[in-house]
C-alpha cells in the first residue's frame, strides 16, 4: 500500500453507533469516516482519539450483547485495524477501517435464536452462514512457506516460574534463563482461580526497541492528556513509562507492542487509550520511513498489513499460562514480507528471518462455524429434504389411491343403480300369455 495524499482531518462522533455488518459476525462504527493512517500530513491526535472512542463503543457493544442475549460474546473477539480494501477489492482508496470480529459460532447462535420455529427463517439463517463460510474460507490466498534470507534469532529456554522460582545464577548455570523485565503487578481479573501477579516477561533476545510515552503525550491535546492520567493502568508515569516492541516467539511476521513492566494494562484498557493508538500509528510511519531509507526507494509500500488486538480465549491462546483471562496488554503489528526480508544484522536485527505468514484466522473461524454448527444443520437439511420428497411421493400415491377408490365407489354406485333398474323392469313387465295349442 502506498501513501495517501489526503490531509483533511475527519470529524468524528464521541459515541459512535456500533452494529453488525449485514450477514457477517463483525461489528463496525456505522457511518463513521475511515482512517488515513498512511498520510504523513494527517492529524495523528484526531485519528488516535477517534480510534479510542470507537474501541470503547465496541467494547460497550460486546457487554450489551452479553447482557441482552445471555450469549458469550465476550468469550473471544478481536479488534482489527487494516485497509478497508482488504475486505472489499472494489475500494481503491487507501483508508483503514476498525473492525471488531466476534466469534462466528456465537453470532450464528444469536441468528438461529431469532428464527424461532419458523423453518423458512431457519433455512435462510443456514444459507447466510454458508455464504460467510464460502466467502472467507479461502479469502486469504494460501502462500507457500517463505524461504528466509537470514537465520532467525532464537532465544534459549526461559524459566516459566520466574515469580516463584528460587534459582540463583551462580548456583545452577543449566537452569532456564530468567529475565529482568517481568510484570509483578497484582491483578484480580487475570486468572479464574485467585488474585496473582501478572507474570508477563520479555525475552531479551526478541526486544526490538523501546519508546518513551513522553514525546507522544506531548502530541496529544490537553483533554486527551488529562483523561489519560485516570485510565493508564498500574504504575504509569509520564516521564518513565514506555512501550516496548518485541518479535513474536513464533517466527512469523509479527511485531508485538506491550506496555513495558512495571507499567501494566489489560487489552481492554489499552485500546481505549489515545496514547496507544498514537503509538501504533507513529511506529508504523517510522517503520515506513526506515524501510525507504534502507532500500533507497521513495515508493516503498506501507510495511504494516494490520494492527490486531485479541481478547478472551483468542488472547490467551498465546499466553504462557492458559488460565489467563485477561493477559498483560499486547497488540500485533502484522508486517509485510518485503519488510521482513529487509531485516538483517544492521536493520531491526531481532526481526530478521521471521518470514512465516501469521495464522489465517478468517479460515479458522469458518472452520469453527462449519464443524461446530453448520455440519449438523447441513445434515438435518439434507435429511429433511429427503424426507420431504418421500412424504410428497407418499402423498401423491395416497391421492392416486383415493382417486382409484373413488372411481371404484362411483362404478359400484352405477352398477347398483343399474341392477336396481334391472330388477324393477323384470318385476313390472307383464306375464307373457300362453300360445294356443
Amino acid at each position: 500500500m502506498q501513501l495517501s495524499s489526503s490531509s483533511t482531518p475527519a470529524a468524528f462522533n464521541i459515541k459512535p453507533n456500533i452494529d453488525f455488518l449485514i450477514d457477517e459476525p463483525v461489528l463496525v462504527a456505522v457511518g463513521e469516516p475511515l482512517f488515513d493512517i498512511t498520510n504523513e500530513k494527517e492529524d495523528v491526535n484526531n485519528m488516535a482519539f477517534r480510534l479510542s472512542c470507537q474501541s470503547t463503543a465496541m467494547l460497550n457493544k460486546i457487554t450489551e450483547l452479553v447482557k441482552d442475549t445471555g450469549l458469550s460474546f465476550d468469550n473471544k473477539f478481536c479488534l482489527e485495524l487494516r485497509p478497508a480494501s482488504f475486505y472489499n477489492k472494489d475500494i481503491e482508496n487507501q483508508l483503514w477501517e476498525l473492525r471488531m470480529n466476534v466469534d462466528p459460532v456465537t453470532w450464528f447462535d444469536l441468528q438461529w435464536r431469532q428464527c424461532g420455529d419458523n423453518e423458512e427463517f431457519q433455512r435462510k439463517c443456514v444459507a447466510k452462514a454458508g455464504s460467510y463460510i464460502k466467502k472467507y474460507r479461502s479469502f486469504v490466498v494460501h502462500q507457500m512457506p517463505s524461504i528466509s534470507l537470514h537465520e532467525p534469532i532464537t532465544a534459549p529456554p526461559y524459566c516459566e516460574r520466574q515469580l516463584t522460582c528460587t534459582y540463583r545464577r551462580y548456583y545452577d548455570s543449566s537452569h532456564p534463563k530468567h529475565t529482568d523485565i517481568i510484570c509483578k503487578v497484582k491483578t484480580n481479573w487475570q486468572r479464574d482461580d485467585d488474585d496473582h501477579e501478572c507474570g508477563q516477561y520479555l525475552m531479551d533476545e526478541y526486544i526490538v526497541m523501546e519508546w518513551s510515552v513522553a514525546p507522544i503525550m506531548q502530541l496529544l491535546k490537553d483533554q486527551t492528556y488529562n483523561s489519560l492520567q485516570l485510565q493508564a493502568g498500574e504504575n504509569f508515569y509520564t516521564d518513565q513509562s514506555r512501550f516496548i516492541f518485541t518479535a513474536n516467539k513464533e517466527i512469523i511476521r509479527d511485531l508485538v507492542i506491550l506496555p513495558m513492566p512495571p507499567w501494566h494494562l489489560s487489552n481492554r484498557q489499552m485500546i481505549q487509550l489515545p496514547l496507544f493508538w498514537a503509538t501504533a500509528i507513529i511506529s508504523s510511519k517510522m517503520l515506513h520511513r526506515e524501510i525507504k531509507q534502507k532500500l533507497l526507494s521513495e515508493q516503498q509500500m506501507w510495511p504494516v498489513e494490520a494492527i490486531a488486538i485479541n481478547f478472551g480465549q483468542w488472547e490467551a491462546a498465546g499466553s504462557y499460562d492458559k488460565r489467563h483471562i485477561d493477559t498483560h496488554a499486547h497488540a500485533h503489528l502484522l508486517l509485510t514480507l518485503s519488510f521482513m526480508n529487509a531485516c538483517d544484522n544492521t536493520f531491526f536485527r531481532a526481526l530478521k528471518g521471521r518470514v512465516m505468514h501469521p495464522p489465517d484466522y478468517l479460515r479458522q473461524n469458518t472452520q469453527s462455524l462449519q464443524f461446530e454448527r453448520l455440519k449438523n444443520h447441513d445434515f438435518d437439511s439434507k435429511q429433511m429434504l429427503e424426507l420431504s420428497i418421500r412424504l410428497t411421493n407418499v402423498e401423491n400415491d395416497i391421492q392416486g389411491m383415493k382417486n382409484d377408490i373413488q372411481d371404484i365407489k362411483t362404478g359400484m354406485l352405477e352398477l347398483k343403480e343399474w341392477l336396481i333398474n334391472l330388477d324393477f323392469h323384470v318385476f313390472t313387465s307383464p306375464t307373457p300369455t300362453s300360445l294356443p295349442i
